[in-house]
């Protein structure tokens, strides 16, 4: 089984985010922070801000017109989005090889989710929310991650436990002793990650009702799962998030009212191809 003093320890052996990120995730922090903030710190991150541009132009945030230089980008995206698209973007960048995991699938995944939880905060007019989400969904597996990496013996037979059906959680539980979300928190932790984004990682299996953030990422991955496995257990999932009263007390706790249920669930296809997009060109050199 593995100790919680061994998950400090070897987490601390993870490779480092880029020394621009850390400083994005400060200006992130700052109520005082401004576009030329950040625009100082992705001038000394070439790689960065080259997939940042790559991205701004993609399907996921193009509005028509190319963009062809930073400031522009900055400015069109808004700083929430930039911010948190760099930060998702390095995480992704450093994390680009696994040991056992299927990265690429892992990060279309993550992305699908915080795409999804982002377009339910803008069709519900909740914007002010809806970057955190992006984020937040982005960053929700990151304990998988870990794992993967700090644990790679340990980690192999709760994967293929999950091959053979078996919830991937309870396989954690038992045949480690600790759960992805445990050491996510730890990892973001030690990432300097905002509170809120470390609340998602730990409870977005289990949500309580009226955390609204972590039952937006739990919603947003199930409905993922539906459309991208996580294994053969997630081939039978179903959900009906139109009886769902948890559900229905989060999206009124967004907005104050019910949304189109129907056209809910018809963006997750869109956000699905937009997460395998940007992963595809976040992995780029």
């Amino acid at each position: 089984m593995i100790t919680s003093e061994q998950i400090l320890q070897r987490v601390k052996g993870l490779p480092s985010l880029p020394t621009s990120v850390m400083s994005l995730t400060k200006i992130a922090g700052d109520e005082h922070s401004t576009i030329d903030d950040i625009y100082r710190v992705l001038e000394t991150d070439p790689a960065l801000t080259s997939s940042v541009l790559k991205l701004a132009n993609s399907a996921v945030y193009a509005s028509g017109n190319l963009v062809s230089d930073l400031r522009t980008a900055i400015q069109r995206l808004g700083m929430d989005a930039i911010l948190n698209l760099c930060r998702g973007v390095a995480v992704i960048r450093n994390y680009r090889v696994g040991e056992l995991l299927d990265v690429v699938h892992l990060w279309q995944h993550s992305t699908a989710v915080g795409l999804t939880a982002k377009a339910i905060c803008r069709h519900l007019k909740n914007y002010s929310l809806a970057e955190t989400a992006f984020l937040a969904g982005l960053l929700h597996d990151i304990g998988k991650i870990a794992l993967d990496r700090c644990f790679t013996d340990e980690y192999m037979p709760v994967l293929d436990a999950i091959q053979t059906g078996e919830d991937g959680i309870e396989a954690e539980k038992r045949l480690l002793g600790v759960t992805h979300m445990e050491v996510g928190m730890v990892v973001a932790t030690d990432w300097k990650f905002p509170d809120v984004i470390i609340e998602v990682i730990r409870d977005h299996h289990a949500p309580e009702s009226g955390d609204l953030l972590p039952c937006l990422i739990h919603y947003s991955d199930l409905l993922v799962r539906t459309r991208l496995p996580n294994g053969p257990g997630d081939k039978k999932l179903v959900i009906s998030i139109d009886a769902d009263q948890k559900f229905k007390d989060m999206v009124f706790g967004i907005s104050g009212e019910i949304p189109d249920i129907e056209y809910l669930t018809f963006r997750i296809d869109d956000e699905v191809d937009h997460a395998i997009s940007f992963v595809q060109l976040a992995f780029q050199d």
